[in-house]
């Protein structure tokens, strides 16, 4: 135990820098140790060296333990595997969602989960300008990965376009030929012009086009 103690001590601080972008709340376990103590020739307690691979998270990682005397000579070298759960409340699915149905209020809900295989793909706010980009079963967490932002403007819809040239704006109707979200480029028609522009979507029915 006193063994399994020490490492635990040092390896630590390195984990919970690599999940605090995510999260504070984690769990560390470790597997591998032979015994649960060791003491040197000199009846000192050893000092303990871990060498891992690789500095980037990930839910089971390996390490190197050396086991070495006061005056640096190594006793025991092991391997061990450590085991890291992260949990935060996530966006889940309150009941079944289909490809391309908006995510609400109503069939979603915050909810403590363990995520440490979906650190940077999880949402933690019940954002209801969204649209699933695949089927969501009840209880699974909503994966960033697999959502879009909900169309700030409709095919066919009647939008304002904004031509900006020369650093002058100009605001004219006209017609939306595509959807398209916030960011996104889509092609529009001027009703005064009768002519088809491509527009970045500024906002909520409005278009920019530069000219």
């Amino acid at each position: 135990a006193e063994l399994k103690t020490d490492i635990l001590s040092k390896i630590t601080p390195d984990i919970k820098a690599q999940v605090a972008p995510y999260s504070t709340d984690f769990k560390i376990s470790i597997t591998g140790l032979s015994q649960n103590s060791i003491i040197t020739n000199e009846n000192t307690k050893p000092k303990i060296e871990i060498i891992s691979q690789n500095n980037n998270f990930n839910q089971n990682q390996y390490r190197r333990i050396l086991i070495k005397s006061q005056n640096g000579a190594t006793i025991k070298a092991f391997p061990i595997t450590v085991q890291t759960l992260v949990y935060k409340d996530v966006l889940v699915a309150n009941e079944t969602i289909a490809y391309n149905q908006e995510i609400n209020q109503t069939n979603t809900k915050l909810e403590k989960r363990e995520i440490s295989r979906l650190l940077d793909k999880t949402i933690s706010k019940n954002d209801i300008n969204l649209i699933a980009t695949r089927n969501y079963p009840k209880g699974s967490i909503i994966n960033s990965q697999y959502v879009k932002s909900k169309s700030a403007i409709l095919k066919n819809s009647v939008i304002d376009i904004v031509f900006q040239t020369k650093g002058m704006n100009i605001k004219l109707k006209g017609t939306a030929l595509k959807e398209g979200s916030i960011g996104d480029t889509i092609l529009v028609r001027s009703e005064k012009y009768n002519k088809t522009y491509n527009g970045v979507v500024l906002s909520q029915n409005e278009v920019m086009v530069r000219i």
